[in-house]
């Protein structure tokens, strides 16, 4: 994976490579273990520059990722250690190591009703931080989470990730571009030229809770020519946008074969208030981070957190919920 020369940094400080990990378009990851201690981290490899950009700006997106990530500090996100430049087109940046796939987790399974809320919950926390920071991930996915020996999850990856609000500021900067990928992707990102990230998100987090329960994603792509996604976007007949509950909202009838309720049906029945809002076609009226933290149900999630960090000898004290065990796989099991 490193031939002698890029890695010679790198075994210096931290050992020498070992399993890959996983390759994506950004890179390849694989595992280093410090002799020092045998303590494990995780190394990404970055991909070769392409022919159309210049090493500036190659440079750039790296050292932008980089930044990025080592300034975030949160249990539901990786932590980002290191960056290591053996050349201009040799870049490595050294992670948290985290052993489970979550992608390899999901497609198991063998998850459980509220070890599916559990990962759920975590995920919104990280994404909670990650917009208290004024950042939004853009490419939210099973692929883009791992998880520790604990059963705690992290976000990773975070070279789609844009800054929507400057420290001291209150307006949003919206953004432009198709980022992410397809089937975890919100409406607005394709069919309009700005938009609003943080909505984006919070619809990548519902699309990623259907994939847990159904193990399958709802559609390929939320166009109107992907016929689950039509089926989904199609109000049934009786729809009437004038009639809403107590709070306000449109009330969608309950129909089999077209709106949002053929798909919630297929959902555990406490979560699809909740997924329904957050699956709101119009990003305007979309459920908000705050509000989804308001849901009586997800405060009602037993999920496994982390209760303390010793800042002398690095070591925490994790809360384990009582109403789940965690089937930590690997491709090898």
């Amino acid at each position: 994976l490193f031939d002698g020369e890029s890695a010679s940094e790198l075994i210096d400080k931290y050992g020498i490579p070992g399993k890959l990990l996983g390759e994506g378009a950004g890179g390849s990851v694989s595992v280093v273990e410090r002799p020092s201690d045998g303590k494990l981290f995780a190394v990404k490899l970055f991909r070769p520059k392409n022919q159309r950009e210049s090493i500036n700006d190659y440079n750039k997106k790296i050292t932008s990722e980089f930044m990025i990530g080592s300034t975030l500090h949160h249990e539901n996100v990786i932590e980002t250690f290191d960056l290591l430049k053996e050349s201009k087109i040799k870049i490595l940046i050294v992670m948290e190591y985290c052993p489970f796939d979550f992608f390899t987790i999901v497609m198991s399974g063998l998850m459980g009703k509220h070890e599916i809320f559990c990962y759920f919950k975590q995920i919104l926390e990280g994404v909670k931080y990650l917009h208290s920071m004024g950042l939004a991930h853009r490419d939210l996915k099973l692929d883009n989470c791992v998880v520790n020996k604990y059963g705690i999850l992290k976000l990773i990856d975070f070279g789609s990730a844009i800054v929507f609000r400057y420290p001291f500021e209150d307006d949003i900067v919206k953004c432009k571009g198709i980022v992410g990928s397809d089937p975890y992707l919100a409406p607005e990102v394709l069919t309009q030229r700005y938009y609003n990230p943080t909505p984006s998100d919070i619809w990548s987090v519902a699309i990623i809770y259907c994939c847990m329960i159904l193990k399958r994603f709802p559609w390929k792509c939320p166009r109107l020519t992907d016929s689950s996604f039509k089926n989904f976007a199609t109000m049934p007949d009786n729809f009437d946008p004038a009639i809403r509950d107590e709070n306000g909202n449109v009330i969608i009838p309950k129909s089999k074969t077209r709106g949002p309720y053929k798909l919630l049906r297929l959902l555990p029945h406490a979560s699809r208030e909740l997924i329904g809002r957050m699956l709101d076609l119009n990003p305007e009226t979309r459920i908000t981070l705050k509000e989804v933290f308001e849901s009586e149900w997800l405060n009602n999630i037993d999920h496994c957190h982390c209760l303390t960090k010793d800042d002398i000898k690095f070591l925490k004290t994790y809360y384990k919920g009582k109403n789940h065990r965690h089937h930590l796989i690997t491709e090898d099991d």
